[in-house]
């Protein structure tokens, strides 16, 4: 997957030498985001979850944005995920934006949008890619744009992110048509890396790109505020900003899932819980219980969608809840013990001819 990364960086490149600017794109300091005390310590391997979020995209009525242009903002994230370099290419077209969309008098508003899955941060660099283009309506690129962004939104990366990148490829092809496509005109792009290894903080911050000449703008005059770019000399004085197009994105910081039922592991646990909670002569089901919970503890110990406080976490959770349902089930059964099935019968059957081979 090290190829997409090469691809993106050949997108950027490409871009840099075109007719586009950067423009103007900074960090905003802590003591400028509200609660900035709370965003979260430096990241560590293997104890933080990150992840990349849109937190507001402003589109100025100037530009006919969804009238004479779609808007596409292309993000691309490289970092460790498992045991190798991932590349995750994402489309934000105008289908998703409907979604989210806000209108105010100088423009429209989309909030909060994730640009990359929940992951744990397993060391090395985060390379993270966004381009803002204008597309122009009817005609081929907005043909293209909808193709892309239906296949950049059949599986969600914030949950199925192994799946999604088997349809990366797809979006990438069709990201490098797109950007290809004279109709297709790049507003704003940024390129930021950040890798510790070197010295480097990679930390939760806000950033913000802006369509505007950085030599105007002041960036001490810029705050975040719920999770919104304010502009003003002070905090308390400062307005929502709508002078330009603009992204305001951040890396934000984890410590907790609360999605684990969206997990590969998680079926595995429900059967396990299943099995505790039958009872039967011999206990045969709990047998089988305590068998797959030690596959459990594994997959729990090596999943690459888990930092390492987490899995524990859940592994304890897991085991108490397992001790607790096998207590009960003992409870139940002197009430009513239950017999075998027949297919049940043949299965404990099996089983214990195959415990004869031990």
């Amino acid at each position: 997957m090290s190829n997409f990364f090469n691809i993106v960086e050949a997108i950027w490149d490409n871009l840099k030498a075109g007719e586009a600017k950067t423009r103007a794109h900074f960090a905003i300091s802590r003591d400028h985001v509200d609660k900035g005390d709370q965003l979260g310590p430096r990241f560590e391997a293997g104890q933080h979850y990150f992840q990349i979020v849109i937190n507001e995209m402003f589109l100025a009525n100037q530009r006919q944005w969804f009238v004479n242009y779609d808007p596409m903002a292309f993000v691309a994230s490289s970092y460790i995920y498992d045991k190798q370099l991932e590349t995750l290419p994402l489309v934000v077209g105008p289908t998703l934006l409907q979604q989210f969309k806000q209108e105010v008098p100088l423009g429209m508003i989309f909030q909060n949008t994730p640009a990359s899955a929940l992951h744990p941060y397993q060391g090395g660099s985060l390379t993270l890619v966004i381009i803002l283009n204008r597309l122009q309506r009817q005609n081929n690129a907005e043909k293209v744009l909808q193709v892309v962004e239906s296949v950049s939104g059949a599986v969600d990366p914030t949950q199925a992110f192994s799946a999604y990148l088997t349809i990366a490829k797809t979006v990438l092809d069709g990201i490098e048509t797109l950007l290809g496509l004279q109709q297709t005109i790049p507003v704003v792009g940024y390129r930021i890396s950040i890798n510790p290894v070197i010295g480097q903080v990679l930390e939760p911050t806000y950033f913000v790109l802006i369509d505007e000449d950085a030599r105007l703008i002041q960036q001490n005059n810029f705050w975040v505020r719920d999770w919104r770019l304010y502009s003003g000399p002070d905090k308390n004085t400062a307005a929502p900003y709508h002078d330009h197009d603009f992204i305001l994105f951040s890396i934000a910081q984890g410590t907790k899932r609360e999605d684990e039922r969206t997990l590969p592991f998680y079926p595995l646990w429900e059967s396990t819980l299943d099995l505790a909670a039958r009872p039967s002569e011999g206990d045969f089901y709990w047998k089988e219980a305590k068998a797959q919970f030690n596959t459990l503890k594994r997959e729990l110990l090596n999943s690459p969608d888990l930092t390492k406080p987490d899995s524990k976490r859940l592994r304890d959770q897991y085991f108490n809840e397992l001790v607790d349902q096998r207590q009960e089930t003992l409870r139940d059964s002197t009430l009513a013990p239950q017999p075998l099935s027949g297919a049940e019968a043949e299965l404990r059957q099996m089983a214990e001819e195959l415990d004869k081979l031990d």
